[in-house]
């Protein structure tokens, strides 16, 4: 099993990375540059139109952990300018000018390892934003790579130990927890708050007897229904419905008002 993972691994390092295109922008135009400003950085409106001495496209390219800018010609794809980009410190081979957002300047090389810097700017906005950006992703990229193999040779670190040393002894509870208080129950009001008890029987709220006097029967405590006597009978044709009424012979019968 070792010898075939061993051989694994190493077909697997061998395995050539093939060249992808990240982005294309179809028109750039390319400056020759004035001397570099001794302050305030590379500015656009600095260079002038004599000094335009190409137009094409821009291609970005990445083969493993390497990106290139290239110009091409947009008909015969003829490389004119590589532009190789530092994946440490992007600004060393691309740098944004300080008075537009579609310029930068490039550093290019040669075959032998020569190098300048020309001007480059975008004809649309939105091509210089995919410029920058592609770019910029490739980096982070690169970075994530480097730090996910770092992770991956690191060796790993010892299991943690966690038995006693010595007499050492750890106190758990017995588990008895304390009693709790019981809140004695009561009639509970229609908003959540619990009600007051009733008064004791006769009014006397919380009054106490005093000592030696007698309780009273409950007889005279509750009055006693009026009695009707038993001959009394009920006569419809008063006034007002009854014989004894009071009020029936509050007025005489000539003053009541008559309609005719």
């Amino acid at each position: 099993v070792g010898r075939k993972s061993s051989t694994f691994m190493a077909a697997e390092s061998e395995i050539p990375s093939f060249e992808h295109t990240l982005s294309t922008l179809r028109e750039a135009h390319v400056y020759k540059l004035p001397p570099r400003p001794s302050a305030g950085g590379w500015r656009c409106q600095d260079w002038p139109k004599s000094n335009h001495i190409f137009s094409g496209r821009v291609r970005i390219v990445a083969h493993g952990n390497t990106c290139t800018v290239r110009l091409e010609d947009p008909e015969s794809s003829t490389l004119f300018a590589l532009c190789p980009v530092n994946n440490e410190n992007i600004e060393l081979s691309v740098e944004p000018v300080s008075d537009s957002s579609r310029y930068f300047v490039i550093r290019v090389q040669d075959p032998s390892g020569r190098h300048a810097f020309l001007g480059m700017g975008f004809v649309e906005r939105n091509d210089a934003f995919d410029f920058n950006v592609t770019i910029q992703e490739h980096v982070k990229h690169v970075h994530r790579e480097a730090q996910a193999a770092a992770a991956a040779a690191a060796p790993a670190e010892p299991p943690k130990d966690y038995t006693l040393k010595g007499n050492m002894s750890i106190a758990l509870p017995s588990g008895h927890m304390p009693k709790t208080r019981e809140i004695p129950k009561g009639p509970v009001a229609p908003g959540g708050m619990l009600l007051a008890p009733p008064p004791n029987a006769g009014g006397g709220g919380n009054r106490r007897r005093p000592v030696g006097v007698p309780a009273a029967p409950v007889s005279q405590m509750v009055p006693a229904a009026a009695e009707v006597p038993a001959n009394a009978s009920l006569n419809v044709t008063e006034p007002f419905g009854f014989a004894n009424d009071p009020f029936s012979n509050a007025q005489s019968e000539s003053e009541w008002v008559q309609f005719n």
